[in-house]
């Protein structure tokens, strides 16, 4: 009898020790906004993640609205994500008020190894008040798409691309055609992204560097307005918007009027290539600049690298800030290369170390084999040509430009009286949120 219940104790105790986990992993949760296709692209991110060692598991988790909102409503009932990725949300704004841990104290000593790994960019866009607090795991480069077909049919040189602003307005007259009615039925080209891009091809400057608004006083980027205002005259500004109402609201993938081919050139950035690959139709032919075309006295390369735009975070009440870290560097690189090269693959976010190790991973020769277009972006990338743009107002200066952009080419506005107007309210939203 004693035997048996010796046998049956030591069968409950073999079925516990099979059945009992070797040792758990730190869950961690992170909080993103990339919304549609990307919602798929930042799980495998998270999941390649999760493969890469074995102590840690990632759930990324979209919030696709009121993004700030709901990490404030998480912080005061002590209920944080364990990192955020900032996309336009104000960051600097979030961190003078306690939100997140700095970043380059959580590294303690190996701070100055990452900074020698990493291009400047990462961390300096958010080196704000004595301390660095996110991140940034990648840059977008722009450069000018034109349609080689087009070129030929306007007796162009499809070799030659614009280089100026004078070279890319004579070249948009060349390539404009009009319907029977006199309507815009392909355009050679019209600015149609921001002033804070053109603002920057143009050499300007948007903030001081204290983060308040100094662009209405700036002549660059008046210049730059009244460049986009120009196209507004020339080619009517109501053909234009009739022209732009003709195209579908939805303009990615095969709906995009580069690629749709009502447009002959546009300023687009990298991952622009994966897109044209994926919906151009038979036939399409395309080259690239090797830059943005820029007036003199502007920047060769520009790039606008907001502090708002992509920037990982840890937010202040995570139980787990050293598992967060550890994501926040393997979605840079830092120590994971060739993972790095597969989210390079992904979603076009071009790494940001200094030696380009992750370049030479053997998955990124392969992918440039069959994408050749990427190195005039890697080129554009390794100018280093950036303007960083840092204040606590980013996201409500971002909406502001794009509204005196508007009110100048409808000719509502004058261009000055747009900006002017526009700094008035940035500077009120400034002062508010200093208090």
């Amino acid at each position: 009898m004693l035997k048996r219940r010796w046998g049956l104790a030591l069968a409950v105790l073999l079925v516990l020790l099979v059945s009992a986990p070797t040792s758990a992993k730190i869950q961690i949760t992170y909080w993103h906004q990339w919304t549609g296709q990307w919602t798929k692209v930042l799980e495998d991110i998270a999941n390649l993640f999760n493969e890469s060692q074995d102590e840690i598991e990632v759930k990324a988790v979209v919030i696709p609205e009121n993004f700030r909102e709901r990490l404030m409503s998480a912080a005061a009932v002590g209920d944080m994500p364990d990192v955020v990725s900032l996309t336009g949300d104000g960051n600097l704004y979030m961190a003078e008020r306690g939100l997140f841990l700095p970043i380059d104290e959580l590294m303690g000593d190996e701070w100055e190894a990452f900074k020698e790994w990493a291009m400047p960019v990462v961390w300096e866009v958010n080196d704000w008040k004595g301390h660095v607090w996110a991140l940034t795991p990648y840059i977008d480069c722009c450069s000018l798409y034109y349609n080689i077909n087009h070129f030929r049919e306007a007796g162009l040189d499809p070799a030659s691309p614009p280089r100026t602003i004078e070279e890319l307005d004579l070249y948009t007259e060349k390539l404009t055609r009009y319907d029977a009615r006199g309507n815009i039925d392909v355009i050679g080209f019209y600015p149609s992204w921001g002033l804070d891009y053109w603002g920057t091809v143009f050499g300007g400057s948007f903030v001081d560097d204290d983060g308040a608004p100094i662009f209405n006083k700036d002549p660059k980027i008046l210049a730059a307005l009244e460049w986009i205002t120009s196209y507004s005259h020339k080619y009517d500004v109501n053909k234009i918007v009739a022209f732009e109402s003709g195209i579908s609201e939805e303009r990615a993938g095969a709906l995009d009027p580069f690629i749709s081919e009502k447009k002959s050139m546009e300023q687009q950035g990298q991952w622009v290539i994966i897109n044209i690959a994926n919906y151009a139709p038979e036939g399409f032919e395309y080259g690239l600049a090797p830059f943005t075309p820029y007036p003199e006295g502007g920047r060769e390369g520009g790039i606008l690298v907001r502090s708002a735009y992509g920037a990982l975070a840890i937010p202040k009440g995570t139980k787990h800030p050293e598992a967060a870290l550890e994501f926040i560097k393997f979605w840079i690189g830092y120590g994971y290369e060739a993972q790095r090269a597969k989210i390079f693959e992904w979603g076009a976010w071009m790494p940001l170390d200094r030696e380009q190790k992750i370049w030479q991973q053997a998955t990124t020769l392969e992918y440039l084999k069959q994408f050749p277009q990427f190195e005039v972006f890697r080129n554009i990338l390794y100018m280093q040509n950036w303007a960083v743009m840092k204040t606590p107002v980013d996201s409500f200066l971002f909406d502001r430009l794009s509204a005196a952009k508007d009110y100048a080419r409808l000719l509502e506005k004058t261009p000055q009286e747009a900006l002017d107007d526009a700094a008035a309210e940035v500077m009120k939203e400034y002062e508010r949120v200093r208090r």
